[in-house]
């Protein structure tokens, strides 16, 4: 599965329970942005909801990133 890095971070962040208006001040951008990289992720990989979209991304090896991710964050 090919995501851009901006997609893969807010993949992310929804994997760790962050909503969009709590991703979008995290990143810098509005909720509506995040709700349209989202929107396009769904349409691109036929999904319908952020469970659905993050465990495709994760079992599509977003799961590397993200594990790198939070070892960092725990240690």
């Amino acid at each position: 599965m090919h995501v851009s890095p901006r997609q893969s971070e807010i993949l992310s962040l929804i994997a760790d329970g962050y909503s969009d208006k709590q991703i979008a001040r995290r990143l810098g951008m509005s909720a509506r942005t995040v709700d349209s990289h989202l929107q396009r992720l769904y349409q691109r990989y036929g999904v319908h909801s952020r469970a659905a979209m993050v465990a495709k991304w994760l079992l599509g090896g977003g799961l590397r990133g993200y594990e790198a991710r939070t070892s960092t964050v725990r240690q």
